[in-house]
């Protein structure tokens, strides 16, 4: 179903493409452009990795930063190699929880990802009604930003407030012990991580600041291929909008599905679709060259 969706969505974005005016935005951008924007997502990918090692030792589990990045880029290996958005969290819990426990480092993912998306629907949300727009498309936008912030802002109250540890043995029968023990473990090891004030800010800064330096990357490329500026609130909007709406997963690795929130929300600030396309193919492209770091970092240390 991803495959067809993936289909579909390409099939649409490429008809009536205009490809020369796509042959001339590629040929205008500087090879500073390239090295920069790769630069860039670099050091997003080191941040994000060490906003997991903050949320790691909120929960007790100290491992050197060197091997949680070395593990996120395999992770981002395998996210862009399996057709999930999963995959590479699923890669972090089975290398890394062979060596500090399954269901330490599996709460820690799950918090990760889940402080992430609070933080960038919040974010979104917040640009959404600054930034305003009648437009259908920054309308529909706009409501589902909010739906999403509620609805993960509700995930964290619960994470945090509810004691499951103490509740679920009194509601689950005593022939499921074993698996109540552990999933009563991994709800206090999110609690435990999620009550930790430092974990929690130290995910909104990083969150901000990498969608503030790619919103950067982005002015810089509209620069370069001859648009007039586009001020940073409504790049930073489609930006954050798109991390979030990228990862529900109905296409192949976000394939599609990312070009065309590139076109939806960037025409409604009066960005020509080619152009549109473009940053997102270069940017696609630059994630799967990291990947490919990760690649070579699984097959160092995977066992033989």
């Amino acid at each position: 179903m991803q495959a067809v969706v993936t289909t579909v969505l390409l099939m649409l974005l490429f008809r009536r493409f205009d490809w020369a005016r796509f042959a001339e935005v590629l040929q205008q951008l500087p090879v500073w452009f390239y090295a920069g924007s790769l630069a860039v997502l670099t050091v997003g990918q080191v941040l994000y990795a060490y906003r997991w090692r903050v949320v790691l030792a909120g929960m007790g589990v100290e491992v050197p930063f060197g091997e949680v990045l070395r593990q996120y880029f395999i992770g981002i290996f395998f996210s862009n190699l399996m057709p999930t958005a999963v995959g590479g969290d699923a890669s972090k819990v089975y290398y890394l929880g062979q060596r500090s426990g399954f269901v330490q480092i599996t709460a820690s993912v799950i918090l990760d990802r889940l402080l992430g998306f609070v933080w960038l629907a919040l974010i979104g949300a917040m640009l959404a009604w600054i930034v305003g727009g009648d437009a259908p498309v920054l309308v529909l936008n706009r409501q589902l930003l909010m739906l999403f912030a509620a609805g993960f802002v509700s995930a964290l109250l619960v994470a945090w407030l509810v004691p499951v540890e103490r509740v679920l043995p009194h509601l689950v029968p005593v022939r499921w012990s074993a698996w109540t023990s552990r999933v009563s473990d991994f709800a206090m090891l999110v609690r435990q991580g999620v009550c930790r004030p430092v974990t929690f800010v130290t995910a909104g800064v990083i969150v901000g600041v990498y969608a503030w330096l790619i919103a950067m990357v982005y002015q810089q490329y509209f620069s370069v291929s001859g648009l007039a500026p586009l001020a940073v609130l409504p790049v930073l909007l489609v930006i954050v909008s798109m991390s979030i709406f990228v990862n529900v997963p109905i296409t192949v690795g976000g394939v599609g599905l990312r070009e065309q929130l590139h076109v939806l929300l960037f025409t409604a600030f009066g960005v020509p679709k080619e152009v549109a396309v473009t940053i997102s193919l270069v940017l696609f492209s630059q994630g799967l060259l990291l990947s490919l770091v990760g690649g070579a970092l699984w097959l160092k240390v995977r066992p033989t």
